[in-house]
């Protein structure tokens, strides 16, 4: 692990938890995933990425999987079979090398249509956070000031990040932890030790897990949490990162899910997302990551009786106003194309956007990625004698 903990590793720590709450709250209020063996196994996977790859590196929820089974209520055992087929696919492409062969498809403007979109959906998630907050945070202010309130976080933590004031993006969040726990005065009741057991989902729903979680899923998760988080680790950390490869990162993602299914936890991947909230909120170091994992680890070992109310007690406000801010960072990625291939990307973003599935992005970046070169190289079998001019790179 490079470098000590800072203040930003530790702002950096809760810059994610507007995606990571509401989406594990909803796994377990809506579908009845048990939270202690959802955390433990969440905490197993940041700790060990973080001792792996030795940069600050992000673990989600399946985002669209994630909707998808809230939406339509599937059992725990459907969205554990899920999580654990997506592994044995991260697994397979790690161990047959397709994971680092494929990676050459997703060239830099296919990478930023999707980076795009993710943001944007992000940013739109943050107002919906304050607009209509989850069962899970029962004391919030009126939409008004929730969203008012939200706008500043925004701006101050615009502000402390471009400054490197990094312990005032924390201060935030404890200061409105602490406001929720005066207030409200939560009763936590008995801490219980919680061992997760072993035990592997059923054959029988295998089939409908894969149609209805897996299909829809596994084109972003590669895309944008094998893909991307590569990329985009490369781009801030440097050399720091060389360690962070798609096959690497198939590895991490695969070997996590197949242990989260087996103990009863919930579908994960590394978001780029992820990595642009906890880089551009202060984390510089692999600490972050120990820090959050060893959280995750003793809240679902020790208190997961609590933790529904704990996450309760966060100021939705703030988590929201460091999801846009993270969001809208991360859609800004783009800007580095320039010309026709800044249009596409924006286009293909904005596909997904539109249609709320990040699949069209990926098909509609690939196709406007990759079509002219075969187009190309089809004419040039027509016309041996002819040339292949060579395509701008990325």
């Amino acid at each position: 692990m490079t470098g000590r903990l800072t203040s930003g590793d530790l702002s950096g720590a809760v810059a994610d938890l507007g995606i990571f709450v509401p989406l594990t709250a909803a796994l377990v209020l809506v579908n009845g995933l048990d939270m202690g063996s959802v955390l433990v196994a969440a905490g197993l996977l940041v700790v060990g990425a973080g001792l792996v790859f030795r940069v600050p590196f992000p673990v989600q929820p399946l985002k669209a999987l994630t909707a998808l089974a809230v939406t339509q209520e599937l059992a725990p055992e459907v969205i554990r079979a899920a999580g654990l087929q997506i592994g044995v696919v991260l697994l397979l492409l790690h161990l047959t090398g397709l994971a680092d062969r494929l990676s050459t498809l997703f060239t830099r403007p296919v990478i930023r249509s999707l980076q795009f979109a993710v943001g944007i959906l992000l940013t739109v998630s943050a107002y919906k956070l304050v607009r209509d907050p989850p069962v899970v945070f029962e004391h919030t202010t009126s939409i008004a000031w929730g969203v008012a309130l939200a706008g500043a976080t925004v701006l101050l933590v615009a502000v402390a990040a471009h400054r490197r004031w990094y312990p005032l993006i924390a201060l935030v969040v404890v200061a409105g932890t602490a406001i929720s726990w005066l207030v409200t005065r939560p009763h936590l009741g008995d801490v219980t030790l919680h061992v997760p057991s072993f035990e592997a989902p059923s054959f029988a729903v295998f089939g409908t897990a894969f149609v209805m979680l897996v299909i829809p899923q596994l084109p972003l998760t590669y895309g944008n949490a094998v893909v991307g988080v590569s990329d985009l680790a490369r781009e801030i950390f440097g050399e720091r990162a060389h360690r962070v490869t798609p096959g690497r990162v198939a590895l991490s993602c695969g070997a996590g899910n197949v242990v989260s299914a087996l103990v009863g936890g919930m579908p994960m991947c590394h978001g780029s997302s992820g990595m642009s909230a906890h880089a551009r909120l202060g984390a510089h170091s692999a600490g972050m990551n120990l820090v959050l994992g060893g959280t995750f680890l003793a809240f679902g070992l020790v208190f997961s009786n609590q933790v529904l109310v704990l996450f309760g007690l966060l100021p939705v406000w703030a988590l929201a106003g460091m999801l846009a801010y993270a969001g809208i960072r991360h859609a800004m990625l783009v800007l580095d194309l320039r010309g026709t291939r800044l249009m596409v990307a924006i286009g293909a973003g904005l596909t997904g956007v539109v249609t709320g599935n990040l699949m069209f992005t990926t098909v509609a970046a690939l196709v406007a990625a990759h079509v002219p070169r075969l187009r190309q190289v089809a004419r040039a079998r027509k016309h041996p004698d002819g040339e292949i001019a060579p395509l701008p790179p990325g």
